[in-house]
């Protein structure tokens, strides 16, 4: 299903792969945390340009058997925690998750009620990195987890202060009905992490904006627009934001040029121009398949 999607969004996730490469030139033997890793196509895309080590997080015994497999073919050091991750221990009843088009995601009112210990495990990020001190200062980690992905930055963000990973992170404030409180208040947790760029794309993988100075103001035109999406004729489900702390500003800027060069690479074939001619020679188009 990932590989039609992407076959026809050719962009989809393809800014996760060009983070991997990037953050491995500038930190060799970087590693990631994929924080629901479905069934491995996540860890696919970071491996697919060069082996890197990942920490792949997935609870629903629906995927594991599929991940377990698919990892076994990436030429990187990989390794599988079987939890989810929450602000604290617990667990989630099979109850708990509903199953739509390959993804999963979890009712929080029927998880809260019927607690067991025949459930999935749900822990902290802090303690599971306890377990696997490889991933501890882990350069990347993204989280997509249809609905907790705030819930898992917020209760994550002490950690994220003293380790200044890249985030790449499902953005929906329409998914709950707190979700815009939730979304603002992650913002601002991530703000107080020492996290001050952000680029937004939306759920085809197209670049939409850079956010830096006035964050809430800007995040809330974009949750306006998610509304109007939700309420009058629906095209964009979802952003997918990938966070900066300053350390990371050079490799914003080169994310944030390459998928520019992408885009304007098509143009060119095309015929089309967007800059004057001299600004065209001294710019270079990434070496990936998009430009060929």
């Amino acid at each position: 299903m990932l590989d039609r999607y992407q076959e026809r969004y050719r962009l989809y996730d393809w800014v996760l792969g060009e983070l991997a490469q990037l953050l491995s030139a500038k930190y060799p033997g970087a590693a990631a945390i994929d924080i629901g890793a479905n069934v491995g196509d996540t860890a696919a895309l970071l491996c697919s340009r060069q082996p890197i080590a990942v920490l792949c997080i997935e609870g629903h015994p629906r995927f594991l058997p599929y991940l377990r497999r698919n990892v076994r073919q990436l030429p990187g050091e990989i390794a599988i925690a079987e939890c989810l991750i929450g602000a604290g221990p617990g667990r989630v009843p099979l109850a708990g998750f509903t199953d739509h088009h390959g993804t999963a995601s979890i009712d929080h009112a029927v998880a809260a009620a019927g607690q067991n210990a025949d459930g999935v495990p749900v822990r902290p990020l802090a303690e599971l990195l306890a377990e696997h001190s490889r991933f501890r200062h882990a350069r990347l980690v993204k989280t997509d987890t249809d609905g907790s992905d705030f819930e898992i930055l917020g209760a994550s963000a002490h950690l994220f202060a003293e380790t200044r990973p890249v985030l790449f992170f499902e953005y929906d404030p329409t998914l709950r009905a707190r979700g815009i409180e939730e979304a603002r208040a992650t913002v601002a947790a991530l703000l107080r992490a020492g996290y001050c760029r952000f680029l937004v794309y939306d759920n085809f993988g197209h670049f939409l904006r850079r956010i830096d100075g006035d964050c809430a103001e800007q995040f809330a035109e974009l949750d306006r627009y998610l509304f109007s999406n939700l309420f009058y004729g629906r095209q964009i489900y979802y952003y997918d934001v990938c966070a900066f702390s300053l350390e990371g500003a050079d490799v914003c800027e080169a994310l944030e040029s390459a998928q520019r060069l992408v885009v304007e690479a098509a143009m060119h074939r095309d015929g089309r121009e967007i800059r004057p001619e001299k600004q065209r020679r001294e710019a270079r188009c990434p070496d990936f398949p998009l430009c060929a």
